[in-house]
């Protein structure tokens, strides 16, 4: 009896340790797909939403400055390029600048705190690209985030394919190499077209401004990763951004006309659009839209609890 009794207790022991196991090599995946988010590459990815498909070419190297470079050429349709330097816009071709923002240099930060948010485990391997690929899944634990599929190559950690899908398990956006090169790129090639606009820098930090403003919910695992002002003709924008680790959106808020002070709705693949006018009584109301890749309902709930901060006298 006593042995069965060990036996059993070894065996539920196992059982319990397993999915912690199992959720730490996920993680140790996810660690080495943040170290190879630098790594030096070139190659064409197919990248696919709203059942519309692209190809792309990427060139990816870092200067003698150390800044990451990343060079984005769209080859079907329009040719559309983009040149970022540790992921600040350099130069456009397009006015949109989200024309290419695509998850080609997709990163995990605070892998350890995605647990929190997601159950993270590894699904098996595949081939990418001619690469054995591991295959990571992170499922949501609510409702204000999606999953994710993200296939890693199985010797340097590479993202190599990312799957995005939704609470009715749709695929909502697809990114895949179709050929790829760790040979580093020259920096003639990362430089960019004729064609490719420069883009002006932030012109001032939010956190040095006092907006008027604040997000009074947020879902949990989200934090203000970023924050910055733009003039757009005579008006200031300001933008601020918020992450849990893995999925991001960002709110820009404006001032906007009485006459045009509307809200929108608009969606392409897993890019959701959505504003609300906030009125300020006889100061000009502002227009808040929420730009990113999460849930309605999560993006529904944000922006109605963004709300105006009382005055303080002088």
């Amino acid at each position: 009896m006593r042995s069965i009794s060990r036996g059993l207790a070894a065996l539920l022991l196992f059982a319990c340790a397993s999915p912690l196991m199992a959720a730490e090599e996920a993680l140790d995946w996810l660690q080495r797909m943040h170290l190879a988010a630098s790594q030096p590459l070139q190659g064409s990815f197919v990248y696919e939403r709203a059942g519309s498909f692209s190809t792309h070419n990427v060139w990816r190297q870092v200067d003698a400055r150390g800044q990451l470079l990343e060079r984005l050429l769209q080859t079907d349709g329009a040719p559309l390029e983009q040149v970022r330097a540790d992921g600040r816009l350099l130069c456009s071709s397009s006015l949109h600048t989200s024309d290419l923002a695509l998850p080609v240099l997709a990163d995990v930060q605070d892998v350890r705190g995605l647990t929190d948010w997601y159950a993270v485990q590894v699904l098996g391997s595949t081939r990418v690209a001619s690469r054995t690929v591991t295959v990571i899944g992170l499922k949501p634990r609510d409702a204000f985030r999606y999953a994710h599929e993200l296939y890693l190559d199985s010797h340097t950690g590479l993202l190599l394919k990312a799957l995005m899908i939704n609470e009715r398990n749709h695929l909502l956006e697809r990114f895949q190499f179709v050929e790829l090169s760790d040979q580093a790129p020259s920096l003639i090639a990362l430089q960019g077209s004729s064609a490719c606009l420069g883009q002006p820098g932030p012109s001032a930090e939010l956190q040095a401004l006092s907006p008027g403003w604040h997000a009074g919910w947020l879902p949990g695992g989200f934090r203000q990763i970023g924050a910055h002002q733009r003039k757009v003709g005579e008006d200031w924008v300001e933008v601020v951004v918020y992450g849990d680790g893995l999925a991001r959106f960002s709110l820009f808020v404006e001032p906007v006309d009485q006459q045009l002070a509307s809200g929108l709705q608009a969606q392409l693949g897993p890019t959701l659009a959505l504003s609300r006018v906030l009125e300020r009584g006889q100061k000009q109301p502002l227009l808040v839209t929420l730009i990113g890749e999460i849930p309605t309902a999560a993006a529904e709930r944000i922006l109605a609890g963004v709300e105006l901060l009382p005055v303080t006298a002088p």
